[in-house]
């Protein structure tokens, strides 16, 4: 029976060349998986969960950049990147039109496996980076108000010295800092 580590390869070149039917052989049919956008159970969903990914960046790939086993639980952290040709379902319904952005982010999975396939599984990943890729904004909503777009300062393509070039993360940081009302 192959190990979390066997499994996890084999879901890895699954996710990797888009097969969907090798990428359900890895899960339980009764499998959960909690993701950001939330929990999907069974193949069915599973196999809308990633195909959504698919679809929506069909150059999507995947490189593993750390992976720890433990008995029969593995974690994984990866970074995934591709170009954004279908439309992209946002957690609330909507849909971001296919743009041909680059997208990239990176993430992390904590799996447990029984019998040769996972049976749970926890997918974290930096929706903040994925959104923005996109050229996804943040808006600061207040109860009883409309909603006020917030400028997240994304630096040119190629910025020059000077406070007009303040770095992403200052941005998010300034940003943040205003949300938390300091």
């Amino acid at each position: 029976m192959p190990d979390s580590r066997e499994i996890h390869d084999a879901f890895a070149e699954a996710l990797r060349t888009h097969d969907e039917r090798r990428l359900l052989d890895c899960f339980h049919p009764d499998a959960v998986l909690v993701t950001p956008v939330g929990m999907v159970e069974g193949h069915e969903q599973i196999e809308w969960y990633f195909g959504q990914f698919f679809s929506t960046v069909p150059d999507l790939t995947t490189e593993v950049t750390t992976m720890r086993a433990h008995g029969d639980t593995i974690a994984v952290e990866w970074v995934t990147s591709g170009s954004q040709a279908g439309g992209m379902l946002l957690p609330d319904g909507t849909e971001i039109p296919g743009t041909g952005r680059p997208v990239r982010w990176t993430g992390c999975g904590m799996w447990t496996v029984e019998d040769g396939r996972f049976v749970a599984g926890r997918i974290y990943y930096d929706q903040l980076a994925a959104y923005m890729s996109l050229g996804c904004r943040l808006a600061r909503t207040e109860p009883g108000s409309a909603a006020a777009p917030v400028d997240v300062g994304v630096p040119d393509p190629e910025p020059g010295p000077g406070p007009a070039a303040e770095s992403r993360t200052g941005a998010v940081r300034r940003l943040l800092r205003r949300l938390a009302g300091r």
